[in-house]
C-alpha cells in the first residue's frame, strides 16, 4: 500500500487557490444568477402584495424575506472582486 506523502501548504498558496476557486464559481453563475435573482424578487413582490391584501401575514413575510434575501445574494454576487481584494491583500500579510 503505497502512501501519498502530503506536503504542508503555505497561507499564499491556499489564499491563490480559494481565490482561483471563487472565481470559477462566479464565472459559472454569472450567467444565471441576474435572471434567477428576478424571477425571484418578481414571486416575492407578488407574495408580498398578496398577502397585504388579503392579510396573510405569513405570505407577507415570506414575500419580504425573499426580496431581502435577494438584495442580499446581488449585493453579495457582487462583491466578490472586493472579498477576492481582501484575501488577498490577507495572504500579503502572511509573507
Amino acid at each position: 500500500m503505497p502512501q501519498n506523502a502530503v506536503s504542508p501548504v503555505t497561507p499564499q498558496e491556499f489564499a491563490v487557490k480559494i481565490a482561483d476557486t471563487i472565481m470559477v464559481l462566479t464565472q459559472a453563475i454569472g450567467s444565471v444568477i441576474i435572471p434567477l435573482a428576478g424571477f425571484i424578487l418578481t414571486t416575492s413582490i407578488i407574495m408580498f402584495i398578496l398577502g397585504s391584501l388579503f392579510h396573510a401575514s405569513t405570505l407577507r413575510k415570506a414575500g419580504a424575506g425573499g426580496m431581502i434575501g435577494v438584495v442580499a445574494g446581488v449585493l453579495l454576487y457582487y462583491a466578490i472582486p472586493t472579498i477576492l481584494g481582501v484575501l488577498q491583500i490577507a495572504a500579503q500579510s502572511f509573507k
